[in-house]
């Protein structure tokens, strides 16, 4: 008898399909379908993000299938992302023929042994995914820097600025730590999310656990003042200007902050003034909003990052809310007359 969870997960995943196939061309009456479908059962919105993020690993399967002489690097980066998807595409790889599968091992056998160093950085709405030496994998969002120092001792990330998930490669051996702002996150194999946001950084464990030593000198390998902070599955710390505090971040909550991994935006029911400052992280367009009042408005959306014209869109469906292009690049957001 088929599990009727499996059966859901199913029916989730053929109706996220449909979906993605022509997500670029919805018209305003079918995205408000699509953001309708999202909460219309538990598994549909992580079916779709699922599926998003295997879908733009597409290129890469049909690069390395028609034996690219000369893949692109970026396009390598991506089919090393992971190891459960390299497994999923092994039959898409062995039809390429045994060069296909040779480009693949060759770039295994050229990564570099420690010392290793890089920096790593993204313009304004870019976001990439950078596989590390030791297959771990940095994905940087929008207009973030990173340094990475390798040593034969300890692997180590600089968040510089910005935001960054790292997908860490076990190796108790050689520890794994992210310096940011004022505290040091460290791992032996799991994932998490850093947030460098001004003074304040955020810390958010989307698998295994990490420790957090807040408080002591960017960079510096001194004991901190404060005790680690040990963070499991589902949990956020956040550290800087104020003490440090730690919240439970549900699974749902948590793909939904991270949706800009597969390019896009989600809120459910944030201010305007939440709104603009995180969708404004991916265009060079500003935003003002001229009235106070307005900033408390909720906002209820999901949507791809860098398309100011549909966040518009959104903002203006609310009657109270007027438009106006001050400049090509300068949205003002002010009360309807």
């Amino acid at each position: 008898m088929t599990d009727r969870a499996d059966t859901g997960a199913a029916r989730a995943e053929d109706e996220a399909i449909a979906w993605l196939v022509d997500f670029e061309n919805l018209s305003e009456a079918e995205q408000r379908q699509f953001g309708e479908w999202l909460d219309e059962r538990p598994g549909n919105r992580p079916a779709f993000e699922k599926l998003a993020r295997e879908w733009r690993q597409l290129d890469v399967v049909q690069q390395l299938a028609t034996g690219t002489p000369d893949p692109d690097p970026d396009v390598v980066d991506k089919w090393l992302r992971r190891r459960r998807w390299r497994s999923r595409a092994v039959p898409f790889a062995a039809a390429a023929g045994l060069a296909g599968i040779a480009m693949v091992v060759a770039v295994l056998s050229l990564a570099p042994a420690p010392p290793y160093e890089a920096k790593l950085q993204t313009a304004v709405g870019e976001f990439r995914e950078y596989v590390l030496p030791d297959e771990s994998v940095v994905t940087l969002n929008t207009n973030s820097e990173a340094r990475i120092d390798y040593s034969g001792a300890a692997r180590r990330v600089h968040l510089l600025s910005g935001e960054a998930h790292f997908d860490v490669e076990p190796m108790a051996e050689v520890p794994f730590s992210v310096v940011a702002g004022s505290g040091t996150v460290r791992a032996v194999g799991t994932a998490f999310n850093v947030y460098l946001r001004g003074e304040v950084v955020e810390v958010t464990v989307t698998e295994g656990v990490v420790e957090v030593l807040s408080g002591e000198p960017a960079g510096a390998d001194s004991v901190p003042a404060a005790a680690p902070q040990t963070l499991g599955e589902g949990e956020k710390l956040e550290y800087g200007e104020a003490p440090v505090s730690v919240s439970q971040v549900e699974p749902r909550e948590i793909a939904r902050q991270l949706a800009w991994q597969d390019g896009m935006l989600d809120f459910r029911g944030e201010t305007l003034a939440e709104v603009i400052a995180e969708a404004g992280r991916y265009t060079s367009t500003r935003f003002t909003i001229d009235d106070a009042e307005l900033e408390t408005l909720h906002v209820t959306g999901y949507f791809r990052a860098g398309d100011v014209e549909t966040l518009l869109k959104l903002i203006e469906s609310n009657e109270q809310v007027a438009i106006e292009r001050a400049a090509p690049d300068l949205v003002r957001i002010t009360a309807s007359p």
